[in-house]
């Protein structure tokens, strides 16, 4: 009988003794026998369990930890932590004193190498034996460690790797055993090998460190002289491998090292060998480096399904950047460049000339790039939204840079507006915070300018109100910000708490508004400064006729003449009665704006239901109360004086009907 049928056994005849002693209970009397309703339940009839689908369990035997056994309860063991934060002592020992010592055998064997060539104690040939000898005696102790101590044998291999390269170097550099091909190749078969290496063990460190020798290699072997497409065309093959490395193995770290190896290797070779008719041979060769990295950077999130991580976002916000800042630069360093047209079997030389043009083109083409990329994402790994959202901020800043390189002057400014509302919106449909921020930053950037370099009337004397470069700039502006505002009011739940759903809609028409009163303001100055100007050259030309001719080649009588004109016609034009005439319009004219603008608003205000547009239109009034009542009294003539006061007074009346008109409305949209 099996233990299974003995146990079988067991729990039948236990069964059949709860049976018999629950008859037993039923047949007591008296107080003893229960009730009917204190009876238990009966037991759920018995089911023999599958033991074919479980194994018996055993129970372990306890084995008092250390702490128990010294008197400290499993409680207070629990509450101990295994470990407070990183083991400084074992990263040193391990890692630190490995390295330190890989590094000091180096130096070691360079020094000796060195003591050994002052002192001809051995032969040049076997110096670089011993060096060779003594990497491969490296990597074997490495191999036979690595099953026990992998970690610390990929110290050793590297070390091997270290001085493979440092006897080649040693062989062609100082000794001149071989020839610059012969170590080129030697160095390229040291990099192959510990390439291979690292993918045979499955070690990243020894995959950087062969990689950090191949980019050193060309300078290892370097002989002074330029071989710029030898050069490059090592460098394309070697970011090939390091790349492809990296993505069937996932060692993305790797495209970090090749990427900044590649940034120092053009930097040395443009500092060391470049002049200015290999411009388009740069161009050409960032260009290669550029599309390599790009597609590395999507390859291993849009292929290999993996996250953006900072490593993958570093390289694709560096790369355009490297690749842009080094157009513009080699561009702006040689604007025209010198080309030889070989048609015909005839060298035709032509010059090429470039321009910020030709660079905002090249941005905008780069922003359409990135569009596509990040369409892709969006297609591809749609899961992936900080991805999606970099490169579409790539794109959005290449396409901000392009508007002042193509553009000029007031365009520029509305270039940036209506990207800013194309970006808002955008923003709102795609449920994108960071998309509708970054319009409001390039929305302030458009207003900086806006201030700074396109609030001027130009030319007065071919101003015309209106119809001008600076109220079309301002209308765009305008337009641009109460749109978004509009938006904003139509989606306010898909703003966040962040940007003050309730009060977006009221800030953007805050700005509109200001920027409507500023350039209506702006205009009626220029309309009567160019007046006024009119009115100078006509006063200039009245001197100048009253002037006696003179020799106007004499530079003194010359200086003379312009600047005195100037200065009597300025003079004269502060005492004249057409000059104080059109100042009085001027100010008259403002304060009849300001009223009316005023009373629009209120009209608006009362209309919408909107207290923060009444209360613009009640700071305005006030405004207006005090210039008329405090600068138009004093300074304005009589009719000018009568038209401000008149038609404030009507207005201030008409605002006042139309508070208590309205009385109940105003109160229920407090």
């Amino acid at each position: 009988m099996d233990e299974n049928q003995k146990l079988d056994e067991i729990i039948r005849k236990l069964g059949e003794l709860d049976g018999r002693l629950l008859a037993l209970e039923g047949r007591g009397t008296g107080s003893f026998a229960p009730s009917a309703s204190s009876l238990p339940p009966l037991p759920p009839p018995y089911q023999r369990p599958d033991y074919q689908a479980q194994s018996l369990s055993r129970p372990q035997p306890y084995r008092a930890e250390f702490g128990e056994a010294m008197g400290a309860s499993s409680e207070q063991i629990s509450a101990v932590p295994e470990k407070a934060g990183q083991n400084y002592e074992s990263t040193i020992g391990k890692w630190w004193f490995g390295v330190i010592g890989v590094l000091a055998i180096l130096f070691g064997v360079a020094f000796f190498l060195k003591y050994a060539f002052e002192n001809n104690l051995i032969s040049e040939t076997m110096r670089v034996v011993l060096g060779i000898a003594g990497g491969v005696l490296f990597v074997a102790l490495g191999e036979f460690l690595r099953p026990r101590l992998a970690k610390y044998s990929y110290i050793l291999s590297g070390g091997g790797l270290a001085l493979f390269y440092l006897s080649i170097y040693a062989a062609f550099q100082y000794y001149h055993l071989i020839s610059q091909p012969t170590a080129f190749v030697a160095m390229i078969a040291v990099t192959i090998f510990g390439t291979v290496l690292s993918l045979w063990v499955d070690a990243v460190e020894l995959a950087a460190l062969s990689a950090a020798g191949g980019f050193l290699t060309p300078f290892l072997v370097s002989t002074g002289a330029s071989n710029d497409f030898s050069f490059f065309s090592y460098l394309i093959v070697l970011n090939l491998g390091i790349v492809a490395v990296a993505f069937f193995k996932k060692w993305h770290q790797l495209v970090i090292l090749g990427f900044a190896a590649t940034i120092l290797n053009f930097a040395s070779w443009y500092g060391g060998f470049y002049d200015g008719s290999k411009l388009h041979f740069a161009i050409y060769i960032l260009t290669v480096f550029y599309g390599l990295y790009l597609i590395a950077g999507l390859a291993s999130n849009i292929v290999a399904r993996k996250l953006a991580d900072m490593g993958d976002l570093f390289v694709l916000s560096v790369n355009p950047a490297w690749y842009f800042g080094w157009l513009y630069f080699l561009i702006k360093s040689h604007p025209s460049h010198l080309m030889m047209d070989m048609g015909n079997g005839v060298n035709t030389p032509w010059i090429v000339q470039y321009s910020d043009q030709t660079l905002g083109f090249l941005a905008a083409i780069l922003a359409g790039v990135y569009i596509v990329c990040a369409y892709l994402a969006v297609a591809v790994r749609s899961d992936d939204k900080r991805l999606v959202m970099f490169l579409g901020g790539v794109a959005v800043v290449f396409l901000t840079i392009a508007v002042p390189l193509i553009l000029d002057q007031n365009a520029i400014t509305i270039a940036w507006a209506v990207e800013a509302a194309v970006l808002f919106v955008l923003g709102i449909f795609l449920k994108n915070r960071d998309m509708r921020i970054f319009a409001i930053c390039v929305y302030i950037v458009a207003l900086v300018r806006l201030f700074g370099f396109d609030s001027s009337a130009g030319d007065l004397s071919s101003y015309v109100a209106i119809f001008n470069k600076r109220f079309f700039t301002y209308f765009i502006v305008i337009a641009t910000v109460l749109g978004m505002g509009y938006i904003a009011s139509k989606k306010k739940e898909e703003l966040t708490a962040f940007e003050r759903g309730d009060q977006m809609p009221t800030l953007f028409w805050t700005v509109g508004n200001f920027l409507i009163f500023l350039l209506i303001i702006l205009e009626i100055n220029s309309f009567f400064d160019s007046r006024i100007y009119a009115l100078q050259v006509k006063l200039e030309k009245e001197i100048q006729r009253q002037i006696p001719v003179r020799n106007q080649s004499d530079p003194y009588y010359a200086y003379q003449d312009t600047y005195g004109i100037q200065y009597q016609a300025q003079t004269r034009l502060s005492a004249d009665a057409g000059y104080r005439r059109l100042n009085n319009l001027r100010n008259a004219a403002i304060s009849v704006f300001l009223t009316l603008y005023a009373i629009i608003l209120m009209a608006i205000g009362v209309l919408y239901r909107n207290k923060y547009v009444r209360w613009s239109s009640v700071v305005l009034f006030g405004v207006t109360i005090v210039k008329v009542f405090f600068f138009d009294l004093t300074v304005l003539a009589a009719p000018q004086r009568i038209i401000s006061f008149i038609v404030l007074g009507i207005i201030l009346l008409f605002a006042s009907y139309l508070y208590f008109r309205f009385e109940k409305r105003l109160e229920a949209s407090q």
